[in-house]
Formats: C-alpha cells, sequence, structure tokens
C-alpha cells in the first residue's frame, strides 16, 4: 500500500469517524425528543377526554360519548378509544377496528409502543375522588417514525458528499506529499543497485526537502565510504595471504612438528602479532609436551612405589591410580566403572567385605572414612589379613590424595619386638618374684610342718587345724595372683584392638612391678581417682608394656644414682578437658637437655652400651600415638616426668565391647 493511498484512507476514516458520531448525536437528540413529547401528548390527550366525557359517563350518556368518540378519532394521530364502567364493561369505543380487537395492554414508554406503534395508554375518569370509569386509548407513533427516519437518510447524505469532498482533497494532498517521497524511494534503489554517487532533486523547505537533503548528503558519505572499504579489503586480502601462511605454521606445531620456521615476526602489525603469538604458542606446546613427558615420569615413578596411591579430582572422581593401588584393589575395582568416586570405591570395598572393621555399620564406617582429618595417618585392618596406614590428604586445586602402606609384616615384628621386650622384663623380674614366691611358700611349709607334729603328738586340735588351712589358703591366693599378673602380662599380643580401663591396667602392672622394685629398695605408688572410669581403646597388652618400660627405665634411673632407693610416682586424671592423663614421676636425676628432644627416637639411648637398645621409648611413643594420645617428658623436681594424655573411648566402641 503506497503513502499517498495510506494518506488518504487516514483522513477518510477520521471523517468517517466524526461523522459516525455527528449522525449517532444528532439521531439520538431527535429521536429522544420526539418520543419524550409523543407520549407526553398520548398522556395529555387522555386527560383532556377524561374530562370531556365525565359528565356523559355519570349521567349514562351513550350518544354523547360516541358522538364524542367519534370525533375523537377523527384525528389522524388517535388510532383508536374505549371508554369503560368502574366494573370494566364497555360503554363506548371507536377508530381502527384492528386495533380495538388487539387485547388492550398499557405502554409505559415509546419503545415499548414500538412493536404495533401504538401508544397504549388508560386513565381512570374520577369526579370529586369517585371513579366512574377508564379511558383506553391508542396513540399512533408512524408520524414520529418517519421524522426520525428522514432526519437519518439526511444525514447518511450529508456524510456521503463530505467523505466524498475529503477523499477528493486527500488525494490532492497525498500526492503532493508522495512526490518528493517517490524521489527519495528512486534514490534509494540507485544506490542499492550500486550507483554510490546518486543525487535526488530537492524540491521545497519543509521536513522531506530535509530529509531529501540528508539522503543527498548520506549517498555521497556512502560513495566515500565505499572507496575507504575497496581500499581496505585490498589490504585485508593481502593480510589474509600471511595469515593463512601463518595458520598453516600452527597447524604444523599441533601437529607436533619438531621446529617450524614462522615468518612475519618483525612485523610490526596485527600479522606480527599473530606471528609472535605463533612463536609463544610453540614454546608453550613444547613446555607441555615436556610436561607430558615429566609426567609420564611421575606416573612410572609412582608405580614403582609400594605404596597405593590415588588421586581423586575435586568433583571426588577418581585422577589418578598407582599400579600397587590397581594390584591391591584389584577385586573391588573390577566391579567399579571408570569414573568412580572414593566415596563409592569404599561402598563397594565394604560391599564385598574387604574391610572387616565396616562389618556392624558400612554406612557409618564410610562416613567416618570420608571425614577423617587431614593428613592423619589411620590403620585400618584389610582382608583377608592385611593391615593398612592410610593417610588422606585435601590438595588444593587438585583434590583428595589417599595412600596406604602395606604395615602388616612391621606390625608383626613390632609385636614380636614388644613380646620379646616382655619376656626380657619378666627375666629382669625373675629375682623379685622368686622372692615374693618364697614367703607365701615359706609361711605355707611351716605351717604344714606345725600340723605334721601335732598329729605326730596326736595332739588334734580341729580350730588349730582349720586357723592353719585357711593360712595356707591365703598365702596360696597370693602366689596364683603374682602368677597370673606375670602370665597374663607374658601372653603374645592378639593385634586386636578394644575398650579396656586405665584403672586395671595401672593396678595390675604397678602390683607386678612393685615386687622387683621392693628388692632395690625403690617405692612405687600408685594415685586413683576415687570414682570414675577411664575407659581408652587401644590394645592393653601393649600398652602395659609401655608402662612397664617407664618403670624400668625409672629403675635404671635411679639406680644409677649414687645412695640407695628412691621413689617412682604414678598419677592419674580420668576425664579431664583433655581426656584421661596419666603422670609417671620419678626421682632419678632427670633427662639431660640435649637428650630430650631425641628422647623418642628409634635407637636413641642414655645408657652405657650393652644396657639399652633404644627402642623402649620409640615403640611407646608409636603405641600412645596409635591410641590418639601424646606421650611427653620433662624434668620436674629430682626427677622426671612422663605424661600420657589419652582420648576418652568413644560411646559407640563402649556399646560393640558391651
Amino acid at each position: 500500500m503506497s503513502f499517498r493511498l495510506k494518506t488518504i484512507l487516514g483522513i477518510a476514516l477520521i471523517e468517517l469517524t466524526v461523522m459516525a458520531l455527528l449522525i449517532g448525536i444528532n439521531q439520538f437528540a431527535l429521536g429522544g425528543s420526539a418520543t419524550a413529547q409523543l407520549y407526553q401528548r398520548a398522556e395529555a390527550t387522555a386527560r383532556v377526554f377524561s374530562n370531556a366525557v365525565s359528565d356523559a359517563v355519570i349521567a349514562t350518556d351513550l350518544a354523547t360519548l360516541d358522538a364524542t368518540i367519534a370525533t375523537a378519532v377523527g384525528s389522524e394521530e388517535l388510532t383508536y378509544l374505549r371508554v369503560l364502567s368502574p366494573d370494566g364493561l364497555l360503554l363506548s369505543q371507536g377508530g381502527a377496528a384492528d386495533a380495538l380487537a388487539v387485547p388492550f395492554q398499557r405502554d409505559d414508554s415509546f419503545e415499548a409502543a414500538l412493536s404495533d406503534h401504538v401508544i397504549d395508554i388508560d386513565l381512570p375518569i374520577v369526579v370529586e375522588g369517585i371513579t366512574f370509569g377508564y379511558i383506553e386509548l391508542g396513540l399512533s407513533t408512524l408520524a414520529v417514525e418517519e421524522e426520525i427516519a428522514s432526519a437519518l437518510r439526511w444525514n447518511v447524505i450529508v456524510a456521503v458528499i463530505g467523505m466524498s469532498l475529503v477523499a477528493i482533497f486527500g488525494y490532492g494532498l497525498g500526492s503532493m506529499l508522495t512526490h518528493q517521497l517517490r524521489w527519495l524511494r528512486e534514490g534509494a534503489r540507485d544506490i542499492e543497485a550500486g550507483h554510490w554517487d546518486r543525487q535526488i532533486q530537492v524540491r521545497g523547505r519543509d521536513e522531506l526537502a530535509d530529509t531529501a537533503h540528508c539522503f543527498n548528503s548520506m549517498a555521497r558519505t556512502l560513495a566515500r565510504d565505499r572507496a575507504i572499504l575497496q581500499s581496505q579489503r585490498n589490504t585485508l586480502l593481502a593480510k589474509k595471504t600471511r595469515v593463512e601462511v601463518i595458520v598453516d605454521r600452527m597447524t604444523q606445531i599441533s601437529n607436533k612438528k619438531a621446529h617450524v620456521d614462522i615468518p612475519d615476526t618483525e612485523r610490526s602489525d596485527e600479522i606480527g602479532d599473530m606471528a609472535r603469538a605463533t612463536v609463544v604458542f610453540q614454546n608453550a606446546m613444547q613446555a607441555v609436551e615436556r610436561a607430558r613427558v615429566e609426567q609420564q615420569r611421575l606416573i612410572s615413578a609412582f608405580d614403582q612405589l609400594d605404596e597405593q596411591v590415588a588421586i581423586f579430582g575435586t568433583d571426588g572422581v577418581v585422577l589418578f591410580m598407582n599400579k600397587a593401588f590397581r594390584t591391591f584393589n584389584k577385586g573391588v575395582l573390577g566391579v567399579l566403572s571408570s569414573d568412580f568416586t572414593f566415596e563409592r570405591f569404599l561402598q563397594e570395598g565394604c560391599a564385598m567385605g574387604a574391610f572387616p572393621e565396616a562389618e556392624d555399620d558400612p554406612a557409618a564406617w564410610v562416613q567416618t572414612q570420608i571425614a577423617r582429618e587431614n593428613g592423619t595417618p589411620r590403620e585400618i585392618k584389610r582382608a583377608p589379613d592385611r593391615i593398612l596406614v592410610t593417610v588422606q590428604s585435601q590438595v588444593d586445586g587438585i583434590g583428595l590424595v589417599w595412600s596406604a602402606q602395606d604395615v602388616t609384616e612391621m606390625r608383626h615384628n613390632e609385636h614380636q619386638l614388644v613380646q620379646a621386650s616382655k619376656m626380657a622384663t619378666l627375666g629382669e623380674m625373675a629375682t623379685g618374684v622368686a622372692h615374693e614366691l618364697n614367703q607365701p611358700l615359706g609361711v605355707i611349709r611351716m605351717a604344714a610342718t606345725n600340723c605334721v607334729k601335732r598329729i605326730e603328738r596326736d595332739k588334734f586340735d580341729a580350730e588349730y587345724f582349720k586357723a592353719k588351712l585357711i593360712r595356707m589358703s591365703e598365702q596360696t591366693e597370693r602366689a596364683s595372683q603374682i602368677i597370673n599378673h606375670m602370665r597374663i602380662f607374658g601372653r603374645e599380643a592378639e593385634g586386636k584392638v578394644a575398650p579396656f580401663d586405665l584403672r586395671n591396667s595401672l593396678t595390675e602392672m604397678v602390683a607386678l612391678a612393685r615386687t622387683q622394685l621392693h628388692t632395690l629398695d625403690i617405692a612405687l605408688k600408685l594415685s586413683l581417682p576415687e570414682v570414675g572410669e577411664g575407659t581408652v581403646l587401644g590394645e592393653k597388652v601393649i600398652f602395659e608394656q609401655v608402662l612397664l618400660n617407664l618403670f624400668s627405665n625409672a629403675r635404671d634411673a635411679i639406680d644409677s644414682q649414687p645412695g640407695q632407693g628412691g621413689e617412682i610416682r604414678v598419677e592419674a586424671e580420668f576425664d579431664t578437658g583433655a581426656g584421661h592423663v596419666l603422670r609417671i614421676y620419678d626421682s632419678g636425676g632427670g633427662i639431660p637437655k640435649k637428650a630430650l628432644e631425641k628422647l623418642f627416637e628409634p635407637f636413641f639411648t642414655t645408657k652405657e652400651p650393652g644396657k639399652g637398645t633404644g627402642l623402649g621409648l620409640s615403640i611407646s611413643f608409636g603405641t600412645i600415638q596409635e591410641m590418639g594420645g601424646t606421650i611427653v617428658a620433662e624434668n620436674v623436681g629430682e626427677g622426671a616426668c612422663f605424661t600420657i594424655t589419652l582420648p576418652v573411648a568413644p560411646a559407640a566402641d563402649l556399646e560393640t565391647a558391651a
């Protein structure tokens, strides 16, 4: 649709809208006034006729009524007229027969009368407050309706004439306005066709003329810019050739060609920048290749390790497994996908029975392993009969590094060493134990001898014999306790971690060590809390060896001092803020300051050659550490003090043990 046609149609639409509004307003005003006046005239006519026939109705003068009605219906507007008695009896009527044949129904408005084109009105005949009859009449609406229709026809004619004039003037105005636009359109088409120097004719000084001037300026600018673009295109084509050369060099570098000669690095434009960037890319690719080789060497080195190593990314998915890990966990890995997580590895291992410690509650065990403290070694059992020391470390930018070392043989050797140390300790105690056993045996021998002499003299006294037998039984029980302590201490460790009470262990070990120390005039005192239990988690037999090692070291320190005798004091505190705390004091003169730093190192000893291996405190340190505790040494007063701090056994382990 052309702009000119749009202009004509727009003006015509505006004119049509205005004319429609005017016609509607005119018809509404005319129709409302005429219909209201007609309805009012019908009511007035009914009142006038009611007054005119009132006397005739009162006198029942039917002749007068007929004459009056005949005169009234002679009017063109009055369609019919009827007079009724108060009882509704017809007294007289006149008018159109078809209107009289229709049952009367009063019209309350002009609109209600349009159905039959007659306004039906009734009115009572009232004289001095007494109703003597009713008037019913019908007034024709055809004249008013014709008047309204005629007005509508004239309005439509005027509207058509107005719209025709508007269309004529609109056409002329549209032609005048679109003349300049046509030139603009032709000029735009010429520019589209490639005629960049096209200039159009300008006429007038209005907005369209200004637009034409702008068009000509734009055409000149486009022609100039096209020339510049053409020059730049030629330049870009030349650069494109050089870029293709550099891209070819980059492709060769990507294909890992050993050495590629890169041209144009001396240029100062973007081609030179690209060439220099390609040199950087070549150096980076060479660095990546070197890193790949180094990575391969690192992987090869990891595969040479006996220690198991697995790396899980920040998303939890496995990134690397060395040969030891793949070999040891071959059964578990065989049912896992290649993108398994650390949690999935533990869960599948529990399902296959690879972790005996997780049999009671696999889900809780897995969550405990995942939530382990960063970098803290933890010993776990691995089916069928292996012991692993595992470490989990979170490394920024990489994820979780999990390592495991098989310490089964080492633990076996440690247990043998502990057992040998216990046997040596029992050997050292032999003299004291023999002395302790001689006392109850001597009492038993003396009592038995006295009883035999009494029998030989035929002096049987039941009360005397009863007292002697009781005495012998008490001494036997004493000897049995000493032997039982040695038997329990001498048994080999089972390697099973379980809760045990520090109170019982301290009491038993002090009783066992006191026998030997007594012969050396060394007092061993034990101070325990009156209430409370010192329950810890570990191997009771190995822990008791730690106590005897400390007692033995204290004994040697006291024995090396001038003079005779000394004291070893054991104090315990249960359920402190730090856990269960044991302190072992001695009066052995203390530990040299230089030795304090190396005291727990393997094979370090302050004893003379042949009197110590340097392993006792090292083993003790490892035992306490495996129980989750600490052991420290310091000089206090006239001797040394070893402080052992152990964590309280978790409630879950106590319930399991119960």
